[in-house]
């Protein structure tokens, strides 16, 4: 049996969206390859599920900082070692000599490796079968939001984000492949990069994510890591200008579901909208009645978080930029709205027609019972492994 060794920054999660896709490749993959996990542990994840697919597992300890300074601390200090001259890994929060030599000391042993971003420059210059797991194109990101920066701080925080990462993902040619969620990142990374890039859409366990709540009540939903910059934008651009217009017509409430609320989000809660902060199970919030809205105007990759509600038969009201990747069906399997105006039209008529918010629910987790399977992903990257390997 063929040996793949997995590198993740973190345990990986089920519910954590940057480690989701390694989470399942895990599972999925383990029947016909034995594999190791090489992590960072943030002591927020429990590797317990995974354990029974794994043959080794191998971890080091990482404190998590939510504050860009103690970020920007951390990472100075990690950067100034020999070890770190010779990798030139430039601000990488991820950086660890120890880490470094537990990886440099077990690739050998395995037949092809498999990184997600934030630890592929552990890899890049090791000679040996390897796959970069890119999920986006995280550079072109990072310059839209210096481009919209406010402020002169923020600015120059963005812009040495870009120029990390930028610099940062031309190391992709030295892998044999690379993955990418979507054709869009695909064709962003494509304009600076040599590598085979293929698209392995993320996937949803949909027997996990099925629902059984009957709730009458209809309410508003918005869920993702409430700490990220394209969160807070979405959540600031519905609450400013497409909520006071819902509001004129219904009185409806809405909950911001996920972890990390910033101050700003926090600062939001009061009678009409409920700032849960982390919840236990996301699907508590997902009943039948509710309408789930993603008004992102920024970000990257797939929403697996559109997906989820998607699988739980909910109507989604979303940008362009939130449903960007998905390949679903505007007015059959949800609604799209690119103006506050019209987002909010959107979102009164589902609260006022039963039948539209329950038609839009069963199709959309038809589609993703058709198109969006982590079976079918992992399927995909394994005919990526075989052609490497045979090769």
């Amino acid at each position: 049996m063929k040996k793949i060794l997995v590198i993740c920054h973190d345990i990986p999660s089920m519910t954590v969206g940057a480690t989701l896709p390694i989470y399942h490749l895990i599972k999925n993959l383990s029947n016909n390859y034995e594999l190791s996990l090489i992590c960072f542990d943030s002591n927020k994840y429990s590797i317990q599920e995974l354990e029974p697919y794994l043959k080794n597992i191998h971890s080091i300890k990482i404190p998590q900082y939510l504050s860009i300074k103690d970020q920007l601390l951390y990472t100075l200090k990690n950067m100034i070692t020999l070890d770190n001259i010779h990798t030139r890994s430039f601000l990488n929060y991820y950086y660890h000599k120890d880490m470094s030599n537990l990886i440099k000391t077990n690739v050998e042993d395995y037949d092809i490796i498999i990184t997600d971003m934030p630890m592929a420059f552990y890899t890049r210059n090791i000679e040996h079968n390897k796959i970069i797991y890119a999920f986006d194109a995280v550079g072109d990101y990072n310059y839209k939001m210096y481009e919209k920066a406010a402020t002169l701080p923020s600015k120059i925080y963005w812009y040495l984000n870009y120029f990390k990462i930028n610099r940062y993902e031309k190391a992709y040619d030295k892998f044999d492949s690379c993955i990418v969620v979507n054709d869009k990142d695909k064709k962003l990374l494509q304009r600076k990069l040599n590598v085979e890039i293929t698209v392995v859409a993320n996937g949803v366990d949909t027997n996990y994510f099925k629902n059984q709540n009957k709730d009458e009540t209809k309410k508003l939903v918005f869920l993702g890591d409430m700490s990220t910059p394209p969160n807070n934008d979405a959540v600031k651009y519905f609450v400013e200008e497409i909520y006071p217009l819902i509001l004129k017509r219904h009185d409806i409430k809405l909950y911001i579901v996920g972890r990390n609320p910033s101050n700003y989000i926090k600062s939001l809660s009061n009678d009409n909208i409920i700032v849960t902060g982390e919840v236990e199970d996301v699907r508590d919030y997902l009943g039948l009645n509710s309408i789930f809205v993603t008004p992102m105007i920024s970000g990257t990759g797939i929403k697996n978080k559109i997906l989820e509600a998607m699988s739980m038969e909910l109507a989604v009201v979303s940008t362009s930029t939130g449903i960007s990747g998905i390949d679903a069906v505007k007015n059959k399997e949800y609604l799209l709205a690119d103006n506050a105006m019209t987002f909010a039209e959107n979102v009164c008529e589902l609260i006022e027609d039963d039948n539209l918010q329950s038609t839009i629910g069963e199709n959309s987790r038809k589609m993703v019972i058709d198109k969006y399977s982590w079976i079918k992903a992992s399927k995909k990257i394994d005919e990526i492994i075989k052609t490497i390997i045979n090769d």
